[in-house]
């Protein structure tokens, strides 16, 4: 077993077909005192917790299960037992364990891009929701193979202390990587001198099906490389190609950027960079860091945004081509309207030089 999934051979299954649903009793978390019951809340973060609490047996709910909050939808593995405050259903199955529950919560959020919070994921909709899990000789979910695929990925040993897999390694070492980069002759660019760019698709998340899909839904993420959801093919639509990049124009991840390695759909608000010329992988990484990390200081959520920008105004310092201590100057001035030309292979190496930088592919 390797660690890329074939996902062709997945069958469909509904949610109630698999697990029961059910749930929890809930408790106002300021009448509680503090204790050593796990609170969970609506938060995608900590696995859904919100301290410790002493609540009555009641109140408890069972570990060895899947929660998902009414609104915050997101689905998170709960290993002991716990207390909530808020609308969280429980999904439990005979053969539920870590493993089992950290593969289903991962196919679970990868649906959260059909919610939100004026479209809450109510237990009636859980019930009905589709998922494709891999699955044995009978048509059945395959639950030894999830098991086995978490227990590869987290470098466990089975039964006979034999290990599934080994670690991710590298040959670069961090102390030979020169951190304190020079950026004093670096040059200003316009980013669409650089990059074709152009709006996506635009596509809203209700309008997407997934019975037969074929194609990865980006949106305004920033985990997953984007990708929200596997779609079927939309009439009308073109699709991204793969090696193009995705960049978030609004909203909480405002400037997360992303090189899409399949071909893609996009939601509502994110824009496309393709290249103009051919670049690696590793120069894209490099670009994609100085754009975030550019969103951070001069455009914001909600205020400033990058919709009237990335194809006019946004601009990024970048290393250029030098003969000895003189800069090279394309008369055509293809990227610059002084003829500076960005460094590409600087940028590639440098990525490459960095610890794991070498497993890029």
């Amino acid at each position: 077993m390797g660690n890329i999934l074939d996902i062709k051979t997945w069958k469909s299954f509904k949610i109630k077909d698999i697990f029961e649903c059910k749930t929890c009793p809930s408790s106002v978390k300021v009448d509680l005192d503090d204790g050593d019951i796990p609170y969970v809340s609506r938060t995608a973060f900590n696995n859904g917790q919100a301290g410790f609490v002493n609540v009555d047996e009641p109140m408890i709910s069972k570990g060895n299960c899947i929660t998902i909050g009414a609104e915050g939808v997101y689905a998170f593995y709960q290993e002991k037992d716990f207390a909530t405050g808020v609308k969280i259903y429980t999904l439990r199955n005979r053969h539920l364990n870590k493993e089992i529950g950290m593969f289903i919560c991962t196919i679970l959020n990868k649906e959260n891009y059909k919610y939100n919070y004026g479209r809450a994921r109510v237990l009636d909709k859980i019930k009905n929701e589709i998922i494709k899990l891999p699955v044995d000789d009978y048509n059945n979910p395959n639950w030894e193979y999830m098991e086995k695929y978490i227990n590869i990925i987290d470098n466990k040993r089975d039964k006979k202390g034999e290990v599934f897999a080994s670690k991710l390694k590298t040959i670069n070492k961090t102390n030979e990587v020169d951190l304190d980069i020079d950026i004093e002759g670096w040059k200003e660019f316009y980013l669409h001198k650089l990059f074709n760019t152009s709006m996506g698709n635009g596509i809203d998340a209700i309008a997407t099906t997934s019975d037969n899909p074929k194609y990865n839904y980006v949106s305004r993420d920033s985990n997953g490389n984007g990708v929200v959801g596997f779609v079927d093919e939309i009439e009308g639509q073109k699709t991204f190609p793969a090696g193009a990049m995705s960049l978030a124009l609004g909203g909480s991840f405002l400037g997360s950027c992303f090189i899409q390695k399949e071909p893609f759909y996009t939601a509502q608000n994110v824009g496309i960079l393709q290249e103009k010329e051919p670049l690696s992988i590793h120069t894209k990484l490099f670009i994609s860091t100085l754009i975030r990390n550019e969103c951070k200081i001069k455009y914001q959520a909600f205020g400033r945004e990058l919709n009237s920008h990335f194809r006019k105004d946004f601009t990024i310092k970048l290393p250029v081509l030098m003969n000895g201590n003189d800069y090279v100057i394309d008369s055509e001035k293809k990227y610059s309207k002084l003829g500076f030309i960005p460094d590409w292979k600087w940028m590639e190496n440098y990525i490459k030089s960095l610890p794991y930088g070498d497993r890029i592919e």
